[in-house]
C-alpha cells in the first residue's frame, strides 16, 4: 500500500484550529494606588473597585484625585465606588467630575434633582434595559459615560452585566475585524420599542420619533482618547448592516452579538444599596438582569458628555 503523503501527517497549528483567546497583558490582576485610594480588579478583563476615597472628603480637593479616577475609568471600562464613598445628595456633583450632566429621562424615567433621573422599578415598566446596549448609540452624539448611584438595591438579584465591547473586539480573527471595520449599520431607537413603549400619548409620541431618526454609524468605532476600537452594533438598536441582503445582515450581526456576550469579556456587576458605578460608553456594552421580582430596586441616573 502507497504510504500518504507526508503532508496529511504534520500536527495539528493549535492557534488555527482553535478560537482566539485575549493576550495576557489585557487582564488585570494587581491593584493601583494613589496615597490612600486603591483601585482592585473588579474581573480580570473589565472593571474596578475604588476603595479609601469619600467625595466630600477627596474629589472637590484635588486635581490629582480626579484626573486618576479619569484614567482608571479609561483603563477600567467601569468604576464602582463602595457604599459610604458618595452621599445620595452628592451624586450629581460627583457626577460631574467626569463631564457635564445632561438630562436623558423619558416618562418612565422622569427627573430627580437638577439632570439626573430615577430608575425605579415601581415605576418603569419598559424592559428594554435587559437587552445589550450602548447607552443612547442612535444619537450623533451619545454620551461618553453613564453614572448610577444605588438608592435602594434589592437583597437578592438586579445586578448589571457588562461586557469589554473593546476586547470583544479582539477575539475576531483579524481579517474578519478588518471586514467588519468597512461596514456601516443603521441604529435606531425604536428597534426594540424603546421609543413606542416610553411615550403613550400620540403627539409626545411623534415629536419623540423626529427627534430620534434613524443613524448611519460605523459598526466598529474608535475611542477617541484611547485609539482602542469597539464592537459598536448592539443589540437594542442595531437595526440591520447596510448594503448586504437581509438574511446576511442578520447572520453577521448575530455573530458579532455572540462575541459581545461571549463569557471571556464578560462579567455581573452586583448591586449594594449606597454604591455609584461609572462607565465609559465606548469601552463597554451593559444590561440588566430581571431576577429580582416582587424586590425594590430604585437608581438615580446621570449621563456625562
Amino acid at each position: 500500500m502507497n504510504a500518504l503523503p507526508k503532508s496529511l501527517h504534520r500536527p495539528a497549528d493549535t492557534e488555527l484550529h482553535q478560537p482566539r483567546i485575549l493576550e495576557p497583558e489585557l487582564y488585570r490582576y494587581e491593584d493601583i494606588r494613589l496615597g490612600h485610594l486603591r483601585i482592585k480588579p473588579y474581573s480580570p478583563i473589565v472593571g474596578g473597585v475604588v476603595e479609601g476615597f469619600r467625595f466630600d472628603r477627596d474629589a472637590r480637593t484635588s486635581p490629582d484625585v480626579q484626573a486618576f479616577l479619569y484614567r482608571s475609568l479609561l483603563e477600567y471600562g467601569f468604576l464602582s465606588f463602595v457604599p459610604g464613598s458618595v452621599a445620595a445628595e452628592d451624586f450629581e456633583r460627583f457626577a460631574s467630575l467626569f463631564g457635564a450632566p445632561r438630562f436623558a429621562g423619558n416618562p418612565q424615567a422622569p427627573r430627580v434633582g437638577g439632570q439626573a433621573n430615577s430608575i425605579d422599578s415601581a415605576r418603569k415598566k419598559t424592559r428594554t434595559n435587559y437587552i445589550w446596549h450602548i447607552d443612547q448609540a442612535y444619537r450623533e452624539r451619545p454620551q461618553k459615560f453613564t453614572a448610577l448611584y444605588a438608592v435602594k438595591a434589592p437583597e437578592r438579584g438586579g445586578g448589571t452585566l457588562f461586557s469589554n465591547a473593546t476586547a470583544a473586539y479582539r477575539l475576531l480573527d483579524p481579517a474578519f475585524a478588518a471586514y467588519l471595520d468597512t461596514l456601516t449599520i443603521l441604529h435606531n431607537a425604536d428597534q426594540m420599542g424603546l421609543i413606542s413603549m416610553s411615550y403613550p400619548d400620540p403627539e409626545r409620541l411623534g415629536q419623540a420619533r423626529h427627534d430620534t431618526p434613524p443613524l448611519e454609524v460605523p459598526l466598529v468605532r474608535v475611542h477617541p482618547e484611547t485609539g482602542a476600537k469597539q464592537l459598536f452594533a448592539c443589540e437594542l438598536y442595531t437595526q440591520r448592516v447596510l448594503g448586504l441582503p437581509r438574511q446576511v445582515s442578520d447572520h453577521l450581526l448575530g455573530i458579532v452579538f455572540e462575541f459581545i456576550k461571549s463569557p471571556e469579556v464578560c462579567t455581573e456587576y452586583r448591586w449594594e444599596t449606597g454604591a455609584a458605578l461609572i462607565w465609559d460608553n465606548r469601552i463597554v456594552q451593559h444590561r440588566g438582569i430581571f431576577n429580582y421580582a416582587g424586590q425594590d430596586r430604585l437608581l438615580h441616573r446621570a449621563v456625562l458628555d
